[in-house]
């Protein structure tokens, strides 16, 4: 099962815990010098900190606004952020996961981990290309709430192109009135993108929020949230 098209939240449930195979063709972005020394830098202090194993492996590539983080784990794809330095995007997610995240070219990832970030840096890629409507990813989203875990399973159910507000989600999953309540969980949202909470808005039609405050403050993070729409043909707003 993958992130795609509409689902209910027993078969979003399944998509957690199992994922279809993934492409092993594709191939990764080549990492820059700088992300290299970043990468390297966020080791040292990983690696200092980490007391279990290893958990998840990541690679950082350039997207039109800056660099992107994709992590993945045994289960898919655990982290997505944007414009997060790599020692920090490193630290927060060992200490979310409670062990040790080292980038791909690290000789302990398992090959399927390294099929797994090939596949998703290659479907976010295309997507931000404009050719890709639907991801066929496994998303692994541990230590979320149940509450956190049926909004983004709502989420989830947006088609390419499709947008809703944050009431309007609240009534689809069965809470009307939770609109605040959605938009928190939709802030905490491990895997932005794959899980397209960019597709829902305020009630005017406004932008609403993305990604909680983001690592570079809400005008940055509005801003991606604007680009992702129009890559899809939501917005037009000036």
């Amino acid at each position: 099962m993958a992130v795609r098209h509409k689902m209910n939240d027993h078969q979003f449930e399944l998509l957690l815990r199992a994922g279809d195979p993934l492409p092993n063709e594709a191939t990764l972005p080549a990492e820059t010098g700088a992300a290299q020394a970043a990468t390297r830098a966020a080791l040292r202090r990983v690696g200092v900190r980490a007391t279990s194993g290893l958990v998840a492996a990541f690679d950082a590539f350039a997207v039109p606004w800056g660099l992107l983080h994709v992590a993945v784990t045994d289960d898919g794809v655990v982290s997505v952020e944007f414009e997060a330095e790599t020692p920090d995007f490193v630290d927060r997610l060992a200490r979310r996961l409670h062990g040790r995240v080292v980038p791909v070219e690290d000789g302990a990832v398992p090959a399927s981990w390294r099929d797994q970030l090939a596949a998703a840096s290659a479907q976010i890629g295309e997507y931000l290309a404009g050719r890709r409507t639907a991801f066929e990813l496994p998303v692994d989203l541990r230590g979320l709430s149940a509450w956190d875990r049926r909004v983004l399973a709502g989420a989830a159910s947006l088609d390419f192109g499709e947008v809703t507000t944050y009431g309007d989600l609240a009534r689809r999953i069965g809470k009307p009135g939770a609109a605040r309540a959605v938009g928190g969980a939709l802030g905490r949202n491990p895997v932005p993108i794959v899980i397209p909470c960019h597709r829902v808005l305020a009630a005017d039609g406004a932008l609403g929020g993305y990604g909680g405050s983001g690592p570079g403050g809400r005008t940055a993070m509005l801003a991606v949230k604007r680009r992702l729409l129009r890559i899809e043909g939501a917005w037009s707003a000036a």
